[in-house]
């Protein structure tokens, strides 16, 4: 028997996909502005994107959800097989067609920071993004982040909404995470496949909710998760395992089109 290809879910000390994120000042970045989107491209070689909870309605719908195996046990949706290709962006940098985007991923170049005590959260971005632009008014169609007053342009407001509304999220998936971590019904898990050529490849690293445990949980734990909504979301990621199937078929898809290519 062909032994399968091992890879790991990442683990990377900046959060994915940001190289050099900075907050946004008047001051420093006055002139800054950001180029019209240009696709996903960003994304290409990521195999697994962080997910808020609110998400796991739509997700589940294209993605198999798991959990970091970090102590903080985020979800992630798996978007590939095998490190550097993700299964959802096209050629064009484009997402594939009818999967849902994550917010993660619209999100980018944009990010919240936090000071120390945590009282507040500014904005930042990645300034090593493609998109960046230290002038604006250079480059045909670029959105500045300050008008000429120097406050932030209705483009940066509308960041600055969203950034906020998903560190929220973040804050409300993180106690769900939490929340089964103590429960202890996340285990290690992997995910063995065979493509149709007969090659074999397993994906490791992370972690799923356990259904012998969560059968055990005790009555009162299972009445508080109801109140909260969470045992609606531990039925969503286990629903999502379905796609472990599909994300194989469109994986060896990918694979036999990258062959006839050569």
């Amino acid at each position: 028997m062909t032994k399968a290809r091992q890879t790991e879910v990442p683990l990377a000390p900046l959060p994915l996909f940001y190289r050099d994120p900075v907050l946004i000042r008047f001051e420093e970045h006055r002139d800054m502005g950001l180029l019209a989107e240009a696709g996903f491209g960003f994304a290409n070689e990521a195999i697994a994107i962080p997910l808020c909870t609110s998400e796991f309605a739509i997700a589940m719908r294209h993605y198999p959800i798991v959990f970091a195996q970090d102590e903080l046990a985020m979800p992630l949706a798996i978007v590939g097989l095998k490190e550097g290709h993700n299964l959802f962006l096209e050629r064009d940098g484009s997402w594939r067609a009818g999967s849902y985007v994550p917010a993660y991923v619209r999100r980018y170049p944009f990010i919240v920071m936090e000071p120390p005590d945590k009282t507040q959260q500014l904005l930042a971005l990645d300034r090593a993004s493609n998109r960046v632009v230290t002038r604006a008014t250079a480059h045909a169609g670029a959105q500045p982040l300050f008008d000429s007053e120097g406050k932030p342009t209705s483009f940066t407001q509308s960041a600055m909404a969203f950034c906020h509304a998903y560190h929220a999220d973040f804050l409300a998936t993180a106690a769900f995470s939490q929340a089964l971590l103590a429960a202890k019904i996340l285990a290690p898990s992997n995910a063995e496949m065979q493509f149709p050529d007969g090659t074999r490849h397993a994906l490791n690293g992370f972690r799923v909710i356990d259904e012998p445990a969560l059968r055990n949980l005790p009555p009162r734990t299972v009445k508080s998760w109801h109140v909260n909504g969470w045992l609606d979301l531990v039925a969503l990621q286990l629903a999502s395992r379905l796609n472990w199937q599909a994300l194989l078929e469109l994986g060896g898809r990918r694979k036999a089109g990258r062959k006839a290519l050569m």
